[in-house]
């Protein structure tokens, strides 16, 4: 009983020697725990490099003045602040930023189709080859030493694929070419909705047009038997009225010129026939426009 309790007694006093110090539990350094590396994969560095989205590009272009403004913020929130910004950036501006996105993806399409035909494409394909055939054996290795008889109580363990850089960079690049192509349907839906509501008021607007012009139509169409009708009536007027010599009498397609004549003698007095001036007068006065 001694014994186990100096045993005890020791293993306390190491545990206490190794995590307390000056009565102060010592902190783990995390940063000297070893943890899982990550497999390096090979990367073309003569490859094209994969282009920027719309988003990205406008974060390039406001993120450094943003961060200027704002030096206290974190770059989480920079973040943040930098997404909701876009999604209220206007549709003429943020068309700007995709239509360049689109013109770089084209032009890395095209880098990319005659990168694959050169030399140095191929060299990459032949040492990724290689190394993966020396990857095989190492796997096959390790394949048939996890592969042991195992009882039905023990659970199945299964494989998870890791996948490589370039799988992913190519994941990445077709994310985030659908994002662009989402939105762009987006926009363009929101665009088709809004000339939808242009046609819908120019329709309804050609609808009051044209029935402001039948209306015009059947006004004119009243004046202008008005007008038949009046100039009828003054020329049956004025056959009873002797004419002077130096003024002829009106006819059904000059009673429009004389009236205008006519008036211009009445107001202006150019005529030296008083006698005649008076019965017109007369004429015009007891003329029945009613009839008209």
């Amino acid at each position: 009983m001694i014994q186990s309790e100096n045993t005890s007694t020791m293993d306390k006093s190491g545990q206490d020697d190794e995590f307390i110090e000056n009565g102060v539990p010592k902190k783990v350094d995390k940063n000297h725990v070893k943890g899982k590396k990550r497999k390096k994969c090979l990367r073309d560095k003569t490859a094209p490099r994969p282009p920027h989205s719309g988003y990205i590009r406008f974060l390039n272009d406001r993120r450094e003045q943003f961060r200027s403004e704002n030096p206290n913020l974190p770059f989480a929130e920079i973040t943040k602040v930098l997404a909701t910004e876009w999604n209220q950036l206007p549709v003429d501006k943020k068309q700007q930023y995709l239509l360049a996105a689109e013109q770089e993806r084209v032009k890395y399409v095209e880098e990319l189709a005659a990168y694959k035909k050169t030399d140095a494409y191929k060299n990459f394909i032949q040492r990724k080859l290689k190394k993966k055939q020396l990857k095989i054996p190492n796997q096959e290795d390790q394949k048939s030493a996890k592969e042991k008889p195992s009882n039905h109580n023990i659970n199945k363990g299964y494989d998870i694929p890791i996948y490589t850089e370039e799988f992913l960079n190519f994941n990445k690049a077709r994310e985030s070419e659908l994002r662009y192509l989402r939105k762009t349907v987006t926009d363009q839906e929101q665009e088709v909705a809004v000339l939808d509501k242009h046609i819908g008021n120019m329709n309804n607007g050609i609808i009051k047009l044209m029935a402001n012009t039948e209306k015009l139509k059947v006004g004119c169409s009243k004046y202008e038997q008005y007008l038949i009708q009046l100039r009828s009536l003054l020329l049956d007027n004025f056959s009873n009225i002797s004419f002077p010599d130096n003024i002829e009498p009106p006819t059904a397609e000059s009673i429009d010129t004389f009236m205008v004549n006519l008036a211009t003698f009445l107001s202006t007095g150019a005529t030296t026939d008083p006698t005649w001036l008076a019965s017109v007068k007369k004429a015009i006065s007891n003329q029945d426009f009613s009839q008209c």
